[in-house]
């Protein structure tokens, strides 16, 4: 799936890879950290070796490894939302590399990001204990999820035809 050449076509049209910071963004993965209270939160596009940030918090890298993303997990999964509320109780997350060493992630929830039928990206959220989150919570990643899809059509030209 990550390597799907359509859904590369539709990342790609968005022209949001390696871009600069924007305030939108910086918005939106900020929220999701207060309202979640959670140290980290990434708004991930999924390129084909890579998982690219284009907003984070909680953290200066800008992008990860496939073997590093938690947000593989939506490549097999229909799910519109991951939550996990302990990596470590998880098939799909206990041998994962961050859970097993630093910074020993505990917490996951995630809301898929998809544009015409394709999924783009994530906006993930990410804790060092296990937790839970309220319904509240949810919708608010899924509502914040949405805002970060109308911000990403913005960027995609018009279609010819």
């Amino acid at each position: 799936m990550r390597k799907n050449l359509e859904r590369l076509a539709e990342l790609r049209r968005c022209l949001v890879l390696e871009s600069s910071a924007e305030q939108a963004y910086d918005d939106i993965t900020r929220l999701v950290a207060t309202s979640l209270g959670v140290p980290m939160v990434m708004l991930s596009l999924l390129d084909s070796d890579r998982d690219w940030f284009k907003s984070t918090v909680g953290t200066a890298l800008r992008e990860s490894p496939v073997s590093t993303s938690f947000c593989e997990a939506f490549f097999h999964s229909g799910q519109a939302v991951i939550l996990v509320e302990d990596t470590r109780l998880d098939p799909r997350f206990t041998g994962h590399p961050l859970v097993l060493g630093e910074p020993h992630v505990r917490f996951y929830a995630a809301a898929r990001l998809e544009l015409n039928g394709q999924t783009v990206g994530t906006l993930c959220a990410y804790d060092f204990k296990p937790r839970q989150i309220s319904a509240d919570q949810i919708a608010q990643l899924k509502s914040m999820a949405e805002s970060a899809m109308d911000l990403l059509r913005r960027r995609l030209p018009a279609r010819a035809g």
